[in-house]
């Protein structure tokens, strides 16, 4: 993993702001200015994401990732770096509303089979973890308030079938030894194939992004209730979703056109955020191809998209009643893009097939893009594009993740 923290223009030394993470490269560095120096080790379990922590008495704000390789939930606060041991292969984390405590579900890593059942629970003031079992198979995680009492609880989304499961966070913590298995209420009203998660921990309402469309819950005496799905307003589905607390919705990049990953220079692409109480829609139209991830920053939405006719960042001003495309802006190629007519995320020749990663500053002023196997950041600006070379190649795309900006509960 390499970690870059641009200071000179974005803050203090001693505060990191945007990290980015190689995690093919296994290394991690630290940017100010042009100056790179190392800066500990590590593996981001790229699927899992990063963690932002709220700030709490006692703790200034901080992020948190799991090192897919060391076995640990990697904690910066301030200028401390904490390593807390979890299982692994990471999948999915999230944390209370305190910032607290953390979840982190396991998927497949390197392995063809989702084998693993491990839940691990962290408990970051205590430097303590706690794993428990349930069922295989990649489950999305959120820690969300119960209606009645505001208690914690930790919700698994299953999928095949669909479901969703909610556990007090208090049985998590006070599991035995050994990994005993460990379940809790569910209700079965939802779609088989749900990959995308939110919570808003302001109301306790949470959705899952499914073929069907948003479908959003509470948890309510300790059992999962549904309480609205809300269809996509433009043709295809959502598969990761975003939480933005200054609005109370959703956003997700809702993909269309054909269904083989083969066919993904047709797929078209549309920006859609979802009020999480009322199920109110907005939408706009995005270039085609390939979109992997999207950032949020200071009433903005950022988005790249990888295509055989040229890559494009399309930056959308979600400030006002409906959503704005405000420009977009052509990037360099890649050397190695996905190749038309296989799936995207297969290997062009002997290399990765390469994507990009994107993060906004929490100004929205700044867009920090990677140029994947290239070794290069670009940052987009309103008077044009800087570009940073990497030390190592950022096959994949890497991952970005831009501190101090809204508190989004779920790594991403």
């Amino acid at each position: 993993m390499i970690t870059i923290f641009i200071s000179n223009r974005f803050g203090s030394m001693d505060t990191p702001r945007l990290v980015v993470a190689d995690y093919r490269a296994g290394s991690v560095y630290a940017v100010h200015g042009a100056a790179v120096s190392p800066f500990g080790s590590g593996v981001l379990a790229e699927h899992a994401g990063v963690l932002s922590l709220p700030e709490r008495a006692g703790r200034p704000r901080g992020w948190a990732f799991v090192d897919d390789r060391g076995g640990a939930l990697v904690v910066h606060t301030g200028d401390e770096r904490r390593r807390i041991p979890v299982a692994i292969p990471g999948e999915h984390l999230a944390c209370d509303v305190t910032g607290r405590y953390v979840v982190i579900t396991t998927g497949m890593g390197a392995n063809p089979d989702v084998w693993s059942d491990v839940v691990t629970v962290v408990d970051v003031d205590q430097d303590e973890s706690v794993r428990f079992r349930t069922r295989v198979g990649e489950p999305g995680v959120l820690v969300v308030p119960d209606q009645r009492d505001g208690e914690p609880a930790i919700v698994l989304r299953h999928r095949e079938p669909g479901a969703i499961e909610a556990i007090p966070l208090r049985d998590g913590l006070d599991v035995g030894s050994h990994v005993p298995e460990l379940s809790g209420r569910a209700t079965t009203d939802l779609a088989a194939d749900g990959h995308g998660d939110a919570v808003d921990h302001r109301t306790g309402i949470a959705a899952t992004a499914t073929s069907r469309g948003l479908e959003r819950f509470v948890i309510d005496q300790g059992v999962p209730r549904m309480i609205g799905r809300t269809p996509w307003p433009v043709p295809g589905r959502a598969f990761y979703l975003r939480f933005d607390p200054a609005t109370g919705r959703a956003v997700g990049v809702v993909r269309g056109g054909p269904t083989s990953p083969g066919q993904w220079t047709a797929w078209t692409n549309h920006l859609v955020d979802v009020d999480l109480s009322t199920g109110h829609t907005r939408s706009t139209g995005l270039p085609p191809g390939l979109a992997f991830r999207f950032a949020l920053g200071g009433g903005r939405a950022a988005v790249a998209t990888i295509h055989p006719d040229g890559d494009e960042v399309t930056i959308v001003d979600r400030s006002g009643t409906d959503l704005h495309r405000l420009r977009t802006v052509s990037l360099p190629a890649l050397s190695r893009p996905p190749a038309a007519g296989h799936l995207p995320w297969d290997p062009v020749g002997d290399s990765p097939a390469q994507r990009r990663a994107i993060a906004l500053d929490p100004t929205g002023s700044m867009v920090a893009v990677t140029r994947g196997g290239d070794s290069q950041l670009h940052l987009i600006g309103h008077d044009g594009i800087d570009t940073l070379t990497v030390p190592t190649p950022l096959d994949e795309g890497g991952h970005l993740y831009w501190h101090g900006g809204a508190v989004d509960p779920v790594g991403r």
